[in-house]
């Protein structure tokens, strides 16, 4: 896959991160950190056990957010010191947070790029509505907390040559190959 890269899957909840994340970590052979179960891990949960909570509270209040998304970027770290690039699926609704992403990748000589998942708000709500009631999910997004999370979410700016966003409402195949084919062209020094 070229060069060492630290692959940024990120967005609101519902727009299709961990679906996407783990589609192309599974076609890439790359290994893939889930903000939730980072997150639930920390808490001594189980990646599926439910932790519903109100918006920014418990488990999801800013400094818990800081210290999920630090042992991110520690799990990040070894691989990149290993030789493998790394995918990273979380909202990453701060910028700073992305800031201190794209920090790290410099440290390794690697390349972060951060794909910014979007779709129309009907699809998010089918999607989290399907969601609601999967025993597997490790996701605690529910659509009575996506309004609140939308309006304290920090936009990309999609000027940003390392920002690319990707319109998740299209089939899983369809998105994946758009992905690949931007990571290849990347790769091809051309991005």
């Amino acid at each position: 896959m070229g060069r060492l890269k630290v692959i940024v899957i990120f967005g609101l909840m519902g727009t299709g991160k961990t679906t996407l994340a783990r589609a192309l970590g599974e076609a890439l052979g790359l290994p893939v950190i889930h903000s939730d179960a980072v997150r639930k891990h920390l808490a001594g949960f189980t990646p599926t056990t439910p932790t519903p909570a109100e918006f920014g509270k418990g488990i999801y209040d800013e400094d818990f957010s800081r210290k999920t998304y630090a042992e991110m970027r520690g799990q990040a770290a070894a691989h990149l010191a290993a030789g493998r690039s790394v995918i990273l699926d979380g909202s990453y609704k701060r910028a700073y947070e992305r800031d201190l992403v794209a920090q790290l990748a410099q440290e390794y000589g690697a390349a972060a790029i951060f794909l910014y998942c979007a779709c129309p708000l009907e699809v998010v709500r089918q999607r989290l509505g399907i969601r609601a009631h999967d025993p597997e999910s490790i996701s605690n997004g529910r659509e009575e907390i996506l309004t609140a999370q939308a309006e304290d979410f920090d936009p990309p700016d999609l000027a940003d040559p390392h920002i690319w966003g990707v319109n998740t409402a299209r089939e899983l195949p369809e998105v994946l190959e758009k992905v690949k084919f931007l990571l290849a062209w990347a790769d091809s020094g051309k991005g």
